[in-house]
């Protein structure tokens, strides 16, 4: 009884592997239903980049009495196709540039710039005023508009997903409100949603071709998109061919410089102590650009005619100085200025060149506020370090300092040392990996690949050799933890090596694989989203069996077939595959969830449940007739076990075995489908949230497994009299059950692994996301949706170079 109890689970447990949830047409809402999902949509949008945008400092308050406001006008001919003139405005006067986006035909807008000009602040105040004018007006015209929603480019692959299955995997992730990602796929093939693609400079080169042609597929029927690029890179893009057709093009211009030392000034009222001091220098900076406008004034009168005025008529971008008389005109004057007196004064002409060049980046100017918006706790004041720099070095001293300056004020005195540790080492990950999104589900890649086969296999070791030992005997229980240390080990580092999620994904697109109608280049984009996309897994759980059980079965099978009968060998590694692969797939690889909370009413737990059950129950009862039906075959009729067989309590009692164990996995199967539902719309989308979410996964994988096994045991030690040895055996099949899978195929474990690791090292503190989440209150980090980034391209690129002075001393902070 107990054999054919397994044998039922085996086999039920491969059916529920291939269940998944229902996805098709009907789930698409069409009239009044789909309006108030793009209104619901519209409102988490706009909450959750409001409160960004006022992280960032992108909205007026008491400290930030004036913002920096940046121009905008065409791109020169050669970035466009010449069919759509480019946006003309200010970020002052957000209304008129949209208007002037919303009466584009079509509505396709192309952001360009230098770094630091600004082009991510764009697309997002784009975003709020789009929301904005939707939210004013929600039955009238503009309900039909699309809703705007950012995404960032830095970490697609191209070779994975198509870029609506992967928009529409993020936009069903952060935004639980559209629903299944076959739904999301709808809402951005019908142009309902405004894609605000950012951080395509921030993919690596050697990925660039491909996104770019992902791009121009997904988006040559003339879909609303914005996309937000630096000036080099997507000239380079267009030296490939068009990237968005009849897309209208806009570049950032130079900032105003008495714009720039107006906000200076302006945010001097909330300076430190060295107050003083920043106003002299931004002094010298005002004499210095009025004697260069005088410059080019007289030069244009001398019919000499000067561009500019602009600093880099005197120096370069890298703070090379450039020779000439119109600079050593401009040097005499201003040394003749530095000869007053003045906390300044010991700034050298070429120095302030550099400085008045750095700040023509928005970034560089905001960076440089927040360097006397508070007060130094170090005896060497960020003033005293920025005119201390060489001319060269001005830009990396402001992007240095300005960290460090917002972590001593707002956090404690001896904060930054340490910070600046741990966030250096996060730059360099992010270099390494080619990424900018900080994705604590991706920490594991810091630790080696062998870490965690090795702990898998030390762990399977354990559990094979006691149980086999407390069963068999000494000798056969170092053979069995031999074996399934071995098997574990490999497929821990197979797994590991390449990611639970990316060898799932491959067996998908393997399974998936097979003859398809030829299709068009043209008739691509506008292709439904079959079952089964990259962006909806058909077969995820068994990919995810399949990644797990085949490596695991192969090498038993092997290790079983060295010693002794080699006949053995392929059932023992049917069976091993089986019994490790089944669990792995129930559970199930992918990135985190954002499953609902604890006891909340409306998530459908009990629906789930009941499908799962009643799935499990009619499988199991269906098998049981098959296998009753398979050993009446197989039988002689003269022999006695045909009548024993032939009595209806024999057939009834095959059916309720495997219906019995179909109705506790299918029990199992629902509630870890419920764990990976869709958080509710009112939960915002954070990096804690779904930290949280896999957790409760983890959590309740444990709870189910301890509820199967202790059922067994009961069972177990009620039928038998060696009950109590067997209990022992299966407490710690139970321990290793719930450790071995979750660790093998889940984010979460594998986080607290390489946050351990990496705390023992120093690298990281003990409480990542809480520091993470004080990074991001400071506004070294931004968040976007479920990850964070560091504010800019250029604050990683500086950290990640930054030597680390701690690296001797013990780094480890609670």
């Amino acid at each position: 009884m107990a054999l054919m109890s397994v044998l039922a689970g085996l086999v039920v447990g491969a059916l529920l592997l291939a269940r998944s949830p229902r996805r098709g047409r009907d789930e698409y809402p069409s009239g009044q239903q789909r309006a108030e999902l793009l209104e619901r949509l519209q409102g988490s949008v706009r909450r959750e980049w409001s409160e960004e945008a006022d992280k960032r400092g992108l909205t007026p308050d008491e400290e930030r009495p004036r913002l920096l406001h940046t121009q905008w006008a065409p791109a020169p001919p050669a970035l466009s196709d010449g069919r759509t003139r480019g946006l003309t405005g200010t970020t002052a006067d957000m209304p008129g540039l949209v208007e002037s986006f919303t009466a584009l035909v079509p509505q396709r807008l192309v952001i360009v710039g230098p770094a630091g000009s600004g082009k991510s602040t764009l697309l997002l105040l784009f975003l709020l005023e789009l929301c904005r004018i939707r939210e004013q007006d929600p039955h009238g015209t503009t309900a039909a508009a699309p809703v705007p929603v950012l995404f960032s480019l830095s970490s697609y692959d191209p070779r994975r997903h198509d870029l609506l299955d992967w928009l529409a995997g993020r936009l069903a992730t952060e935004y639980p409100e559209t629903g299944s990602a076959a739904t999301a796929r709808h809402l951005l093939r019908d142009g309902h949603v405004l894609p605000c693609l950012d951080g395509l400079d921030e993919v690596p080169p050697r990925r660039l071709v491909r996104v770019l042609t992902r791009i121009r597929r997904a988006f040559a029927t003339g879909r609303p998109v914005i996309l937000a690029c630096r000036t080099e890179e997507y000239g380079r893009a267009l030296a490939r061919g068009p990237v968005l057709h009849g897309a209208s093009v806009t570049e950032a211009r130079e900032l105003a410089f008495p714009h720039v030392t107006g906000y200076l000034r302006d945010s001097l009222g909330r300076g430190g102590p060295g107050r003083a001091e920043w106003a002299d220098l931004i002094g010298r900076l005002e004499h210095g650009w009025g004697v260069l406008e005088s410059e080019v004034d007289a030069a244009r009168d001398r019919g000499m005619p000067l561009p500019g005025p602009s600093w880099s008529l005197l120096v370069s971008p890298d703070g090379r100085w450039a020779d000439g008389p119109a600079g050593d005109r401009w040097t005499a004057q201003v040394r003749a200025a530095a000869d007053s007196a003045g906390p300044a004064a010991e700034v050298s002409p070429h120095l302030l060149a550099a400085l008045g060049e750095a700040l023509t980046s928005p970034l560089t100017v905001t960076l440089f506020a927040d360097l006397y918006a508070h007060a130094d706790t170090e005896d060497e004041t960020p003033f005293q370090r920025l005119v201390r720099c060489a001319p060269a070095e001005v830009r990396a001293t402001i992007l240095d300092n300005a960290v460090r300056v917002l972590f001593d004020h707002r956090l404690t005195p001896d904060t930054w040392p340490r910070a600046r540790r741990h966030l250096s080492f996060l730059a360099r990950h992010l270099e390494r990996t080619d990424r900018t999104d900080l994705a604590w589900w991706e920490l594991s890649g810091a630790v080696h690949h062998g870490v965690y086969g090795g702990l898998l296999g030390l762990l399977a070791a354990a559990s094979g050799g006691i149980t086999t030992a407390s069963a068999v005997d000494t000798h056969e229980g170092v053979l069995a933890a031999f074996q399934l240390g071995c098997a574990a080990l490999g497929t821990g580092t197979l797994v590991s090596w390449w990611g639970p999620e990316r060898v799932a994904s491959w067996l998908d697109r393997a399974l998936r694989a097979g003859p398809a109608p030829a299709r068009s280049a043209a008739d691509e984009p506008a292709a439904e989203a079959e079952e089964g996309s990259p962006g909806n897994p058909r077969f995820g759980r068994t990919s995810t069996a399949l990644a797990v059980g085949a490596p695991m079965g192969a090498i038993l099978g092997f290790l079983g077939a060295v010693p002794g009968d080699a006949s053995g060998g392929p059932l023992i590694g049917l069976i091993g595959g089986l019994l490790f692969g089944i669990p792995a797939g129930l559970l199930g690889a992918g990135g985190p969830v954002r499953g609902p909370r604890w006891f909340r009413p409306g998530t459908g737990f009990l629906r789930r449940l009941a499908g799962g059950t009643g799935t499990g129950f009619v499988a199991g009862a269906v098998l049981g007739l098959l296998f009753w039906a398979a050993l009446r075959a197989v039988t002689s009729p003269s022999s006695a076990a045909w009548e024993r067989q032939s009595r209806p309590a024999y057939v009834a009692a095959s059916m309720l075995a495997f219906a019995l164990a179909g109705m506790v996995l299918g029990t199992v199967s629902g509630f870890l489908n419920w764990l990976q539902a869709p958080a509710p719309a009112d939960d915002s989308t954070s990096p804690k949230t779904l930290l949280r979410g896999d957790r409760r996964l983890v959590a309740g994988w444990g709870l189910a497994v301890a509820a199967v096994a202790g059922t067994g045991m009961a069972v177990i030690m009620a039928d038998s009299p060696t009950g109590a040895g067997q209990v022992v055996e299966g407490s710690v099949l139970l321990v290793v059950l719930a450790l071995w899978v979750p660790l093998a195929v889940r984010t979460w474990p594998r986080y607290v692994v390489a946050r351990c690791l990496l705390w023992a090292r120093g690298d990281l503190p003990w409480n990542l996301m809480g520091f993470l989440e004080r990074a991001h209150d400071v506004s070294a980090l931004r968040q976007v949706g479920g990850v964070y980034q560091f504010r800019h391209k250029d604050v990683q690129d500086h950290l990640s170079r930054t030597a680390d002075p701690s690296a001797g001393a013990s780094g480890r902070t609670p």
